[in-house]
């Protein structure tokens, strides 16, 4: 009899044994070509998700709500009018002047003073001033105020870029801290019948008492991790809410398609901003020399004199030009002139720098996404092993040799699992949206024309 119970136990071992291979082998053809799926694409069966559309939709409508949005708008906005202000100093000025100048206090001897003895005088003077040539300070500053506007620009969308990633993170923080303290509470509730019944097994003596004492100590373990998995879900969810001005109520894992990724030659938009303020260097350099060139140009006016006076019908119109040009300055012009120069050189070496620093970045983010999308299939076939062997293991509890620490060590395991595919997708994402903000086509993806 005691032979019989032996070999149908190995029996069971090695028919257990089979079908674990079966199940590997099966699950293994299932996902050979998860590296090829969207994202969180094999969570399908754990999760919910949402298709590509829809998540882009929900983060296109997001950014809107945003302060950084206004302030990056307003920005552009004050750079257009500036610019607009620079270009009208071409053209000339017209001003009207009204002049009201009445004796308030005299004592001056009319026959005999030398003084001037005009009575009150009530005038009107209509003038215009034109400059002719301003040494080129009109042209720099316009230029300088169109590269301005082209920098703002360019920092709208490069804040509206890093708001999509930001809006994105936290979407994810949130969504997988949900999932995970969810599972692992499912994990907790499993255990606890597993928990008396270990003891009732103790009790029986069927079972040692260590095993009763290390299942209770890895149990309290894993039940503490869990309540740390509460802890980041509390506080993700609380930042998705302030962020996103909405409540939060289990949404879905976004499925979005990341293609093979390559360096590319798009240049960064902290690059474009170096470039643009090299270019505004130059200008300044202009506008420098400009301070200390000729400055030429015309007026003209014409006054009405005692308008208060219907009687007096008198008048003049006068005009000329004025001229002028810095001889000497002591050295301050050439002073000045260099200390531009310098500061234009600097502004060149920083292209290179952020040119560098792009290039690192790129590459970088390429491994990144690169390893993500390698592992994607070690780690789906091997949480969805460790889920097939703790199964296994729960039901063998009735057999005699059932092992309560391989139970919780198997349901530890697949936590930990399920917590590695879901920041190696995670990574996944958020690297490839990296790269596309680091290649300027983020905005473009998403479907936002800033």
């Amino acid at each position: 009899m005691f032979n019989f119970r032996k070999y149908f136990l190995a029996f069971l071992l090695g028919f257990a044994f089979l079908s674990s291979t079966n199940l590997s082998a099966k699950e293994n053809h299932n996902y050979s070509e998860i590296k090829n799926k969207p994202t969180f694409f094999s969570l399908r069966k754990e999760a919910l998700t949402m298709s590509e559309v829809e998540f882009f939709n929900f983060l296109r409508m997001s950014i809107i709500e945003q302060p950084e949005y206004s302030y990056a708008v307003s920005d552009v906005l004050e750079k257009k009018m500036l610019l607009k202000f620079q270009q009208r100093h071409r053209y000339p000025d017209l001003s009207v002047r009204l002049i009201n100048d009445k004796v308030l206090s005299r004592d001056v001897d009319d026959f005999n003073s030398i003084r001037k003895r005009q009575d009150d005088s009530f005038d009107v003077a209509l003038e215009i001033n034109q400059p002719v040539y301003t040494g080129g300070s009109i042209s720099s500053r316009i230029k300088m105020a169109r590269i301005e506007f082209l920098m703002s620009d360019n920092n709208k969308s490069s804040a509206f870029s890093e708001l999509i990633l930001d809006a994105s993170k936290i979407y994810l923080s949130a969504v997988k801290s949900d999932f995970l303290y969810s599972y692992g509470l499912d994990i907790l509730n499993d255990l606890r019948p597993y928990l008396d019944k270990v003891r009732e097994r103790v009790s029986i003596g069927i079972s040692d008492p260590v095993e009763l004492a290390i299942f209770s100590i890895k149990f309290n373990s894993l039940s503490s991790r869990v309540q740390k998995l509460r802890t980041d879900r509390n506080r993700d969810i609380s930042i998705f809410e302030y962020f996103f001005k909405i409540k939060f109520d289990r949404l879905s894992f976004p499925e979005v398609f990341v293609p093979k990724l390559a360096i590319d030659q798009n240049e960064s938009y902290e690059v474009k901003l170096a470039k643009l303020g090299y270019e505004n260097s130059k200008s300044n350099i202009s506008l420098t020399k400009s301070e200390f060139r000729p400055q030429l140009g015309f007026n003209a006016r014409y006054t009405s004199y005692d308008i208060d006076d219907s009687q007096k019908k008198d008048h003049d119109v006068r005009g000329g030009i004025f001229f002028s040009m810095p001889i000497f300055t002591f050295g301050r012009a050439s002073s000045k002139i260099s200390s531009a120069k310098a500061m234009s050189e600097a502004k060149k070496m920083s292209i290179g720098i952020e040119k560098k620093a792009d290039e690192a970045k790129e590459s970088e983010l390429v491994n990144i996404v690169e390893n993500s999308q390698a592992i994607r299939d070690d780690l789906i076939n091997s949480f969805s092993d460790t889920k097939y062997q703790r199964k296994i293991v729960s039901d063998r509890l009735d057999v005699v040799n059932f092992s309560a620490d391989a139970l919780v060590n198997s349901y530890t395991e697949e936590l930990s699992m399920l917590e590695s595919i879901l920041n190696t997708e995670e990574q996944l994402l958020q690297g490839y949206f990296m790269y596309l903000h680091q290649n300027k086509v983020l905005l473009a993806n998403i479907g936002i024309n800033p």
